[in-house]
């Protein structure tokens, strides 16, 4: 338990406002208190991040264990205490668990050293103090120097800092070694929903192929996997193909040999299950025996002498082996194949024959022991059976999966692990290639090894076993070392291979390899009260243990957890809501609404609506939350819907987005899903069905709902659908009727309507560009009309949808019929980012709020139970097994299954434990009716464990039924009333305003002329041509200055022949125009050392009008010791022979740049010039005409 101790709160009554002694309420800011237990939490984090040793760190949720990796990257890099240079920045590798993950820790680095590079020497002195630990006076300039030097010396250093997930560094070594791990060099990384069409499409191949070459190993998976039940077993080797592919190849691909190892690994009957009943239901059955006991057994008439007699007499009718067997044991086993206690009752159990055959107490009878021992041989002989078939069908799937993405070049991410740990551990070069990386890597730093599978933790040994052996171990002076931070408590990703106990393991047996290193516990939370902290602790320690059958050890988990509080003084609140009770009437009307609709009195309906009028109260009232300042003090503050986070296990279930509809309704600002499936979303079914109007526009239902739909809007069924669907003739469609109407609204849908099909022919992307960018007659674009049907949360989902279409015209046939066939064939999902609460309530699952906290935290989805495994494959002895029911399962697959299903146990735990650490200030605990029964949840639930432990703060509940823990905070204006009569007013407000001053404007030279600006003509097409001509020009002699001499030619050549409209004689005037100034040597004073092209200028200056800043851009620009030279060049033809010639706008552009730059450059002479192409000529501007033309100016308008 915390160190903290808190008293419980009396039945519905709040702490007082005063608050208790040391937790201070509004008095603010306040500072947390300077503790025992924060000194020793500091000592922690300065030893896990000393670069010095080796670290293994078990860190609490929210002490800080980012920032700890952040600071031990940091002192790798800084001089080390005896004067050596820190870690060379490439020589560091950090390896994260996602993407999100690598990038916020890359830019928190870069935060870091950026602002070591301009800090003072004093702060810069108190800041690396703070993180080394050092007195400030034992850093020399030197260090300072070189502290400052650390931003420029990362971001020099090639490829970057290695802060990146582990895929991406297998894909870097990978790509480094291609041959060496037999890849194809320049490969591609393909993303999930790719990996998957390729192999659905080998899978339905291979199917197609087992039915000519092994119809009877086809045959045993349709019968065995029933419904979709093959496809399942074949999707889920996929996710295990290297035990498949490793049981193979141990076995040459043979199915003989691998059967006869499944044979021999199981001690399973040589026979197959056909042999098996053929034998032991026939020749060795006793016919004669039986049918005397059918006598006694039928005149007995009771329950149990009916059930077996019934099923005995069955068996005998039937001639077939298998049918017999159907029938036969019916008589011993139930229908979820257990046993009966007894088969016959007393009056049957005086016949002795019907106790020698039946008797299942004292001496077992000859048939139960018969039938118990054939049932346990016809299930290890069918579990061979099933495997091998499995092996047979499958394995040609998984051959052929590889060998279309080696096809390919492409690798997916289990691809990247495995032949990067193959490359590192088992090929003949892999003592070459860890030499080779062994001069490159010293420092390895792992996040959240809580989640990393043994296949990664076997290439993360790899690269570390130099560490402390051979070469790598001599290096005293400058150590290499690993750091490795995780918590099994949040170990919550078994579905991608995570197993928390490796983490120990793998601790225990660096440890002992290199006594050097460290194994630190960081208790101490940094995010969370006090109250909830202590919640935790007793939800996580009083939990009962997991129950496993079948005598299999627990897995490993955490001891008794203790969490100590930084945020000692400012006190939380845990609520935990009751179970409303389940309306009897909720599925009266289960026929008429739509499917998987959740009716309005539905529990999770009601419990939403509860939920969101409370929070939206919440947020109404001021309620407070505290929030940290800069200067890591805190204060209250009112609550935003940004504060809120709502977290379940979810988003199937209809509770998700009930949550969100309810919050809507309330008027809450929400994000939305975190994650959605694309095609799901009514905007992109919109535009898809765009496209499948174009393609065929007879299709009624299609064209019914785009007439609905935002992009034509004819949503009055009365006036307008009806009208046009009613009384048709055999045959006519709906577009037809559109065709022909007379309604001016419909007339203007049909005109949007045929300018769809005009474009059917267009790629995806350029169709729906289209519609969406380009206004139409009502002026209004596509983006426009779904904003004003949908709202702003479909923008991302019609975003992503145009993306896919972008990337489909690169890769595909420019298709709209291949497109939609491939949207509608594909799950995509897409991802959306709610870490920044951007001003919304935030919905999200707990696995997607890892890594996230917010000061409210609402967990509704608590009643439900953990779940069973709903896995059918097994490993025994490195053997797969297929057992796709419980009742199939041999005593092997029972075990596993035990075991999977406590894990799986442990690991919802561990969900619940991440759930409730997002919280920082206030957790609210509801759940809506599950099952049939009272209570109303299930008794191993998060509802069940949070309950128990509730009971140790909070025994009795308010008269909402709400048990508390904690106080509720203050509202924003009781914090109001409270400080405001200890604060005086400030001086300011008794201080009249200043008259404000005139707002600054930036301004381009030309807005000089006020309203006195030329009015152009109209775009001829001569004028264009005009115009372009310049900008080419102005293009060439932009970039031609820069190069060679010699090298200027042939690159004006290339650049004009790109040019394909223009003419021979166009590119031969255009190149003499430039090369006319580029090799006049009267200018080549334009083209010196220090001259720039394209310069920005950017200023004010006292010629200027009041409030005016320039905002433009020079031509070229060329500044020496003495001199300041602006020169524009300019294509007038013909151009003036004389400054007094010059249009009255270039005399105001040159003369505004000439005043910016002379109060930009005192002490120098600016100049102005004009260089006209035509000639070339340079005119300089005169002084007196440049202010003369200031004169004149006008502010902007």
């Amino acid at each position: 338990m915390a160190t903290i101790s808190w008293p419980a709160v009396p039945s519905g009554q709040v702490i007082p406002k005063t608050g208790r002694a040391g937790m201070p309420d509004v008095k603010m800011p306040i500072t947390p208190p300077d503790t025992e237990d924060y000194r020793r939490a500091n000592t922690a984090q300065l030893v896990s991040a000393d670069p010095a040793r080796p670290v293994f760190v078990m860190a609490n949720a929210g002490s800080g264990k980012t920032k700890v990796l952040i600071d031990r990257v940091a002192r790798l890099l800084l001089r080390r205490e005896d004067g050596r240079v820190g870690a060379a920045p490439d020589s560091i590798l950090c390896i994260t668990y996602t993407k999100a993950a690598a990038n916020e820790m890359l830019s928190r680095l870069f935060r870091t050293l950026g602002k070591w590079s301009i800090m003072r020497d004093d702060k810069l002195r108190e800041e690396l103090s703070r993180l080394e630990g050092r007195p400030k006076d034992a850093y020399k300039t030197d260090d300072l120097r070189a502290a400052r030097a650390l931003f420029a010396r990362a971001l020099e250093t090639p490829g970057g800092l290695r802060i990146e997930t582990i895929h991406a560094f297998c894909a870097r070594i990978l790509r480094r070694f291609p041959l060496e791990a037999g890849v194809l060099p320049g490969f591609a990384e393909i993303e999930e929903d790719e990996a998957q069409a390729i192999w659905q499409s080998v899978r339905a191949q291979a199917v197609l192929n087992a039915s000519e070459v092994a119809p009877e190993a086809l045959n045993v998976l349709a019968l065995e996997g029933g419904h979709d039940g093959a496809d399942v077993a074949l999707n889920a080797m996929r996710f295990q193909m290297s035990v498949y592919l490793d049981f193979a190849e141990t076995h040459a691909f043979n199915q003989a040999a691998m059967r006869a190892a499944l044979i021999e690994g199981l001690n399973a009957p040589q026979a197959s299950p056909a042999e098996i009943l053929e034998l032991e239901m026939g020749s060795q059955m006793p016919v004669g025996a039986l049918r005397e006991a059918l006598i006694s057994l039928r005149a007995s008439g009771k329950r149990d002498d009916t059930r077996t007699a019934n099923a005995v007499e069955a068996a005998l009718y039937e001639e077939d082996p298998g049918r017999r067997w159907g029938c036969y044991k019916g008589a011993f086993f139930g229908a979820q194949g257990n046993a009966y206690k007894s088969l016959y009752n007393a009056e049957a159990g005086k016949d002795a024959n019907v106790v020698a055959l039946f008797a299942t107490k004292d001496e077992i009878g000859s048939e139960v022991a018969r039938v118990e021992a054939l049932a346990a041989k016809l299930k290890l002989a069918e579990t061979v059976e099933r495997t091998s078939a499995l092996l047979e069908v499958g394995l040609g799937a998984l051959v052929a999966y590889q060998e279309e993405k080696r096809r390919r070049g492409a690798l997916d991410f289990d691809d990247l692990i495995r032949k990067t740990r193959d490359l590192l551990t088992r090929t003949g070069m892999s003592d070459w290639v860890l030499y080779k990386l062994d001069g490159g890597i010293s420092h390895i730093l792992l996040d959240e090894a809580q989640d990393t599978s043994p296949e990664q933790w076997q290439l993360i040994n790899a690269l570390t076993e130099e560490f402390t052996a051979g070469i790598g171990a001599e290096r005293q002076q400058d150590p290499r070392t690993l750091f490795v931070v995780g918590d099994e408590k949040q170990s919550i990703y078994s579905f991608q291979g995570a197993e928390p106990a490796q983490l120990r393991a793998q601790e225990q047996a660096y440890i002992q390899k290199d006594p050097a290193a460290l194994s630190q516990t960081m208790e101490m939370s940094f995010r969370s009260s006090p109250e909830i902290l202590g919640f935790v602790d007793a939800v996580w320690n009083s939990a009962p243990p997991v129950d496993i059958a079948s005598g299999a050890q627990p897995p490993l988990t955490a001891d008794e957890v203790t969490h100590t509080a930084r945020r000692a003084n400012q006190p939380g609140l845990v609520e935990l809501w009751p179970v409303d009770e389940r309306d009897e009437d909720e599925d009266a009307d289960a026929w008429s609404r739509p499917v998987n609709a959740l009716r309005s009195s539905s529990p999770k309906a009601q419990l939403a609506s509860r939920l969101a009028k409370q929070l939206k109260a919440m947020v109404d009232r001021g309620e407070t939350v505290w929030e940290e300042l800069p200067t890591r003090d805190w204060q209250r503050r009112a609550m935003k819907p940004e504060d809120i986070l709502i977290l379940v296990r979810s988003r199937t279930g209809g509770l998700f987005d009930a949550m969100i509809s309810a919050l809507k309704s309330e008027g809450l600002p929400v994000a939305g899903a975190d994650r959605l499936k694309l095609t799901d979303h009514i905007a992109v079914q919109d535009c898809l069905n765009l496209m499948r109007f174009a393609l065929l526009p007879e299709r009624d239902l299609t064209l019914a709902e785009i007439l609905r739909g935002p992009f034509v809007g004819l949503v009055d069924d009365d006036r307008y659908l009806f009208r046009l669907a009613s009384k048709r003739r055999k045959g006519e469609t709906l577009w037809s009727r559109v065709r022909a109407s007379d309604d001016p609204d419909v007339q203007a849908a049909e005109r949007f309507l045929s300018g769809l099909l005009e474009r059917r022919h267009e790629p995806p992307y350029e169709f729906l560009s289209r519609v969406l960018d380009v206004p139409g007659a009502d002026d209004l674009t596509g983006w426009d009309k779904i904003n004003a049907r949908l709202g702003a949360p479909a923008h991302d989902p019609v975003e992503a949808l145009l993306s896919r279409a972008q990337g489909f015209d690169a890769t595909e046939p420019s298709s709209l019929q291949a497109f939609v066939a491939e949207m509608e064939s594909k799950l995509v999902e897409i991802k959306r980012d709610l870490a920044a609460p951007e001003g919304k309530v935030r919905v999200m699952t707990v696995h997607g709020a890892k890594g996230l906290q917010a000061p409210v935290v609402v967990l509704p989805d608590t009643t439900a139970g953990p779940k069973s495994v709903s896995s059918s494959m097994f490993t025994v002895s490195d053997m797969p097994i297929w057992s796709p029911r419980k009742d199939s399962d041999i005593p092997a697959a029972e075990h596993a299954r035990a075991v999977a299903n406590a894990k799986s146990e442990e690991e919802f735990r561990r969900l619940l434990y991440v759930a409730l650490t997002r919280a920082q200030d206030r957790l609210i605990i509801a759940g809506h009716w599950h099952g049939a029964r009272p209570p109303g949840y299930h008794d191993r639930s998060w509802y069940a464990l949070c309950g128990a432990a509730m009971s140790r703060f909070a025994e009795e509940a308010d008269e909402d039924g709400i048990r508390r823990f904690g106080r509720v905070p203050p509202k924003d204006r009781d914090v109001f009333e409270e400080s405001k009569a200890h604060s005086a007013l400030p001086d300011w407000v008794f201080t009249p305003p200043r008259q404000a001053e005139r707002q600054r404007r930036f301004g381009a030279p030309s807005s000089l002329l006020g309203r006195k600006t030329p009015v152009l003509a109209p775009f001829s097409q001569t004028r264009q041509a005009r115009l372009r001509r310049g900008r080419i020009i102005h293009s060439l002699l932009e970039y031609l200055p820069a190069l060679d001499p010699a090298a200027r030619q042939a690159a004006a050549d290339r650049y004009l022949s790109r040019l394909s409209d223009l003419t021979d004689s166009d590119r031969h005037e255009m190149n003499a125009a430039v090369f006319g100034i580029l090799d006049a040597p009267d200018m080549q004073r334009l083209f010196r050392p220090g001259g720039r092209a394209e310069a920005a200028i950017v200023g004010s200056a006292p010629e200027l009008p009041d409030g005016l800043i320039i905002n433009g851009r020079v031509d070229r620009l060329v500044v020496t010791d003495d001199e300041v030279l602006i020169v524009d060049f300019k294509t007038d033809q013909p151009a003036p022979d004389r400054p007094d010639g010059v249009a009255e706008t270039y005399r105001a552009q040159m003369a505004a740049y000439w005043a910016v730059l002379r109060r930009a450059y005192p002490g120098r002479t600016v100049r102005t010039a004009l260089c006209w192409t035509d000639g070339p000529r340079l005119m300089f501007l005169p002084e007196e005409m440049l202010l003369e033309a200031l004169k004149g100016a006008q502010s902007p308008v």
